[in-house]
């Protein structure tokens, strides 16, 4: 498809010129008139392709995060036409990684790459290491360039002045598996930590592995999900992929490659050198604290914050980036520009070496870490070089031009510099008129002009191919050329074949692709008019973001069953004998054949002690309740947790009533059932940019499934911010349009309205659909008029606060009411919106999350849709630890300032707020610094807030008031003072306030010195430490939430309960009683005893990890089926290797245990080599079978007692289980 394109660019005479002199070993050429960012990604391409050598492109990091889609989609349109019939660059989804891994390119099969060099996150004189997914972003790309496989580097100039490990270096830290060969396995195990890579188990994000006999679990850079490679001794066995939220492996490799994970490669040896150096470099008293607090740990072997700044001092950084990229095309954006800007950071970083001398820091020189400007300049200098100069100024232009362009004219090793102007003018804003398209259009096509469209979904595609078919303009889909295309065949239609009328013959067609560029550009010197969807429609120039995926690792509410988390110390609940501590796993000797048996350990009241049997962890659930108090713990064999349950029981009861009469009245109201999804509905849907995760996915075809339904829809959809529940609402309040109904969207506060109003308008753009607003800032007149047009039905969707709710408010023919966060509003508003449920459909959000186990056991009753999947940037936040200090402070907002960033500053206490205000402005001088907290009148929080989202503030000061809510993209850093004051819920919320789009994130919890700290506040610190790692405190962090939401969406009165007995027993106690109250019979399940003296345990040897040998129990206990064991045990083998026997018994157990319990079986016991079977008096037994199978074994007998006794043929082991599973399975 790029054919069109490639033949127009090789015909230009100034492209022809420019490839010419660009091949010349010493080209210096000022390249002018690219005054598009979407002209410059096709030059790049084009001259990528067509050189056959590799590009590298010089500019700052704002204009290539832009830049870096459109670069990958042109070199793919440029190389599926090569004519040398090489394999263009594929396209695969982005890897699970952090945001900032988002700039790093994904491997090919061919080895063609496009690939982004980000700066470090931090400067060397922060005292604090760079974030790890910036290090892994940056070693990818080194990585990737020093085995020459990259098309086309895009590096910001920051990274270019950054020293690094040579070429060669880096290249010899990757490492190459193949099936077959043999590979030291301890020296792999060894290596992979000193790569950057961090031992967690499970494996689930990138830069994580494990090791659990010879297999070896990694998630790399060079792969798109992790690796589990199998040894046997020193050979590779098998290297298989796997998924990292099933951890089940689904296909195999021949071969893989680990590549590193930074470039400062971690050496125990190195910082014991660097700590005897250090001691003898600053002897002065003001280096003695640093000195001893950073010898400490180098002298241990062990790293230290910002370690990687002090190696250089004993092993330099002796490469560059142009080491890199010797033969390579430099292209250097805006080079006086640059020049400028790289002697400002210069001077920056000298300044901030000078002030980190001062504080007794142990700083090393600038040069130490950045090239000089004289460095860079000579470097470039004896490169091949295009400067680009919008202007058409050359930075620095040779006296000699050059006089001719003829081949003859320039020997091979003469000094080439000329000047280049090649126009590419950004397309105008057209704003949703589409005839002034066409008319742009049709004057190119007079030109000879070829014309291309881009649209970033097949959806837009398709509605631009209608809209400009009615207007007579051919559209002809390219897709058939680029296989990865979503179009697909059924999209390449003219308007002949959509029923319109066909143009004159002599008008060529438009050429309409999908692609991620927003911007389009004419090129009057190549005859090419490109039109991107983004010139149409869109009023802004964000740039398209990557598609989102669902996240690797569980979902947030299976934390709350799982008991991977599970610590001696937490609280437990044993369904028949209450809340416990869990003690620990202990292992007791039997003393009957030698064997030993693991147990659950729990400690009651008074000290008793219960020991549960690991093959009995269903009847155990970790207590967790809605506000994070301790329980008190029940007694042994007292009868207090019966009469608790009891009392939460009939509770439950009374609200399932409640449930379901609520329910049964909704069925008799009959309401306006909305139809089918029409064409536009889908063509809509398609231009989500985003890949819509399963919980989206779920959502709306639950919300669209009660919309078509007689009856109103009342159904509430939770999921925190950014989760997508826009998303839902707006193609719900889409459907309801093209029913010809109207739409009110009702929010709590007058920020939230403008919000909504500006997504909801850009997302509308495209069709004929008016969306308003009501609110304080619409003045009188504006008001009146929205009103009149509301009531005439000239307005489809209004967006507003309770001012909708007013009684001058008047629809033509309300059909959707959208409700974000109705516990915000008051007793009055809600009495209103009570009465607005009885006649139109009703759809309530919630940034408050709920636990999927609670809406599951609602359901049907309150419908409710959960999504509950985080898009993966929210996992990116770099959580920093520090005192507070003037230098941390105003680093940290210097930084996010450098990069047009904002930043959130809290501080919780109101008395204070303004000093502190102060002391950041003298700080940093000329920031723009808000102030908010809840003291303040309302509109005046509003108009800081609103400040705060248009940016016209850097800074905003603040308590926790700060609104739920709200998106600001912006906002990529949050200090918290005192952070030690909060809880982990409390940070966790804070914490997304930043980090929501696809830059890094830093949050900065500010702490007093260790020694000063209480040993209450000791214990918050060590809780916090655990958060920062995003393990086990940002599960319970997020369960808590969930739990939080719980008790919102239940009451007070159920919030007891809830704590009486804990949310997991809650749970299924409540879908007990809604299934009883629905007439289902549930039959008691009888809970039977098992003894055969068979070893039935998971050994250390083979899950030494406690956490998970309890889940493994938990999930083989808790297995409904034999499907759901037979997973387990895949699992376990393809995870684990193969199974020991004790594991195959207690698997085996567990069928056996499933079995006895559907038939009533009391205990099954082993005595001097005769099993016992007793039966329940409501066992399900045909008495028929029994008196057969008796008679078919010898010696066997049933006693008067009713328990059935025979000698099996089986001794011992798995077919011992078996033989005595299978009797049982006889009396079916």
């Amino acid at each position: 498809m790029g054919a069109s394109i490639r033949h127009r660019l090789e015909e230009a005479a100034e492209f022809k010129k420019l490839l010419r002199v660009t091949g010349k070993p010493h080209a210096t050429i000022t390249l002018s008139g690219l005054l598009s960012q979407s002209g410059k990604a096709l030059i790049l391409a084009a001259l990528a392709v067509m050189n056959r050598k590799p590009i590298a492109y010089i500019a700052s990091e704002t204009e290539l995060e832009a830049l870096a889609e459109a670069v990958r989609f042109f070199y793919r349109l440029m190389a599926a036409d090569r004519d040398d019939g090489a394999p263009p660059l594929s396209h695969h989804p982005p890897m699970e990684a952090p945001a900032a891994t988002e700039a790093m390119s994904t491997v090919t099969d061919d080895g063609h790459l496009v690939v982004v060099l980000p700066p470090l996150d931090v400067d060397p004189y922060r005292g604090v290491s760079p974030h790890p997914a910036t290090l892994a972003a940056r070693a990818h790309a080194l990585f990737r360039l020093s085995r020459r496989e990259a098309a086309v580097a895009l590096i910001p100039w920051k990274s270019l002045l950054t020293r690094t490990l040579p070429p060669a270096h880096m290249a010899q830290w990757g490492r190459e598996l193949r099936v077959g060969e043999a590979c030291e396995f301890e020296a792999l195990i060894a290596l992979l930590p000193r790569m950057g890579y961090r031992r967690e188990d499970p494996v689930t994000a990138v830069g994580e592995f494990s090791v659990r006999g010879g297999i070896v679990d990694v998630f790399t850079t060079t792969h798109p999900r992790p690796l589990r490679i199998e040894f046997f001794g020193d050979d590779v066995v098998s290297i298989r992929e796997f998924d990292p939220d099933t951890q089940r492996s689904v296909g195999h490799l021949e071969q893989a490659h680990l590549a590193p994970l930074t470039e400062v490669i971690f050496d125990p040896q190195c910082l014991r050198q660097w700590a005897e150096v250090a001691m003898t470099r600053w002897t002065d008293p003001l280096f003695r604290r640093e000195v001893k607090l950073k010898c400490g740990f180098a002298e241990a072997g062990e790293a230290f914050q910002g370690w990687e700044f002090h190696i250089p001092l004993v092993k330099p950084h002796r490469g560059t980036v142009f080491d890199y990229l010797a033969d390579a095309l430099f292209f250097v954006d805006e080079p006086a520009l640059l020049a400028s800007e790289t002697e400002k950071f210069l001077e920056h970083m000298n300044a901030k070496y000078e002030e980190a001398l001062e504080a007794g820091e142990l700083a090393l020189e600038p040069t130490t870490f950045f090239l000089t400007a004289d460095e860079v300049n000579e470097r470039l200098k004896s490169l091949r070089r295009v400067d680009l100069s919008a202007l058409g100024h050359a930075a620095r232009v040779e006296e000699a031009l050059l006089k001719s362009t003829t081949p003859a004219s320039m020997s091979e090793d003469s000094e080439c510099v000329c000047q280049i102007t090649l126009p590419a003018s950004p397309m105008r804003r057209f704003r949703g008129q589409i005839e002034h398209v066409v008319e742009d259009i049709k004057k190119a096509q007079r030109q000879q002009m070829s014309v291309w469209l881009i649209a970033h979904s097949k959806g837009m595609a398709e509605r631009l191919t209608d809209m400009l078919g009615e207007y007579d303009v051919t559209v002809l889909s390219e897709a058939d050329a680029m296989p990865e295309s979503p179009l697909g065949n059924e999209a390449s239609r003219t308007t002949e074949q959509t029923g319109n009328h066909t143009p004159p013959a002599a008008t060529s067609p438009v050429h309409m692709v999908i692609g991620p560029v927003r911007r389009g550009f004419a090129m009057p010197w190549a005859k090419l008019f490109l039109l991107a969807e983004g010139d149409i429609f869109q009023e802004t120039d964000a740039p398209v973001a990557r598609p989102r995926s669902a996240p690797s690792g569980a979902k947030l509410s299976a934390f709350l069953s799982d008991f991977r988390d599970l610590k001696p110390g937490d609280y437990v609940v044993h369904i028949d004998h209450g809340i416990g501590r869990f003690r620990g796993l202990v292992e007791l000797d039997m003393n009957r054949d030698g064997g030993t048996r693991e147990f659950l350990l729990l400690e009651y009241a008074e000290g008793a002690k219960l020991y549960v049997p690991v093959e009995r962890l269903d009847l155990v659930q970790k207590y967790a309740n809605a506000d994070g108090t301790a329980p008190a713990l029940d007694r042994l064999g007292g009868t207090s947790w019966e009469r608790t349950k009891a009392r939460a029981r009939r509770a439950l009861r009374d609200m399932a009533e409640e449930l379901l009469k609520l329910y049964a009245e909704r069925q008799l109201v009959k309401g306006f059932a909305f139809g089918p999804d029409s064409p536009w509905q889908r063509e809509f849907e398609d231009g989500f940019e985003y890949e819509l995760t399963p919980d989206q996915e779920t959502a709306i075809a639950e919300v669209k499934r009660d919309m078509e339904q007689p009856m109103p829809m009342d159904r509430l959809l939770c999921g925190d911010v950014g989760f997508g529940k826009t998303e839902v609402a707006m193609r719900a309040a889409f459907k309801a349009v093209m029913d010809g109904k109207q739409v009110a969207v009702l929010v709590p506060t007058t920020v939230l309205a403008h919000q909504h109003f500006q997504t909801f308008r850009r997302r509308f753009a495209p069709f004929p659909i008016k969306v308003e607003m009501l609110s304080r800032f619409r003045r009188a007149k504006e008001q009146k008029r929205i009103l009149d047009e509301l009531a005439d039905g000239l307005v489809d969707i209004i967006i507003g606060t309770h001012r909708l709710l007013s009684r001058d408010v008047q629809f033509r023919d309300l059909g959707l009411v959208i409700i974000d966060e109705e516990q915000r509003f008051g007793v009055v508003h809600k009495e209103r919106l009570k009465q607005l449920r009885r006649r139109v459909d009703v759809l309530t959000l919630t940034a408050t999350p709920i636990p999927r186990t609670l809406s599951m056991s609602l359901m049907g009753l309150k419908p409710m849709s959960v999504i509950e999947t985080p898009p993966r940037d929210r996992m990116a936040i770099q959580t920093i630890f520090a005192p507070f200090s003037p230098t941390v402070i105003k680093t940290a907002i210097e930084r996010e300032l450098e990069r047009d960033g904002q930043v959130f500053f809290i501080h919780n206490r109101v008395e204070s707020i303004h000093a502190i205000a102060d002391f950041i402005r003298r700080l940093v001088p000329g920031v723009r610094l808000g102030v908010s907290h809840a003291q303040m009148p309302a509109n005046q929080l509003e108009r800081v807030m609103m400040k705060f989202i248009d940016y016209e503030l850097d800074v905003l000061v603040a308590t926790t008031v700060i609104e739920n809510g709200i998106d600001i993209p912006r906002a990529n850093t949050i200090i918290i003072n005192h952070a030690e004051q909060f809880g982990l819920a409390e940070l966790y919320q804070l914490r997304g306030r930043v980090g929501r789009s696809n830059r890094q994130a830093y949050a900065y919890l500010l702490i007093p010195p260790e020694q000063s700290l209480t040993p209450l506040a000791r214990r918050r610190l060590t809780a916090l430490k655990e958060f920062s790692d995003l393990g086990a405190g940002f599960r319970l962090a997020a369960a808590d939430l969930e739990l939080r939401g719980a008790g919102n969406v239940l009451g007070r009165e159920q919030s007891g309960h809830i704590r009486a007995i804990g949310f997991e027993l809650y749970c299924q106690m409540l879908e007990r009683a809604i299934r009883e109250l629905k007439g289902e019979v549930i039959e008691e399940e009888t809970n039977t005893q098992i003894d055969l003296n068979i070893d039935i345990r998971i050994p250390e040897s083979y899950i030494p990890d406690m956490g998970q040998r309890l889940r493994i129990y938990k999930r083989i206990s808790s297995a409904p089926d034999e499907g759901r064991l037979q997973e387990i045990c895949d699992e376990l083998l393809d995870r684990y290797g193969p199974l020991p026997e004790s594991v195959q018994h207690l698997l085996e157990y567990a069928r056996l245990r499933r079995e006895a319990m559907a038939l009533g079986v009391l205990s099954i016991r082993r005595q001097r080599g005769w099993i016992h079977i007793t039966f329940d008096r409501r066992a399900r037994v045909d008495g028929e079978k029994l008196l057969n199978l008796i008679a078919q074994q010898p010696e066997a007998r049933f006693t008067p007692d009713g328990v059935w006794q025979f000698r099996p043929r089986a001794s011992d082991g798995v077919d011992l289980l078996r033989e005595v599973k299978n009797c049982l399975m006889g009396l079916r």
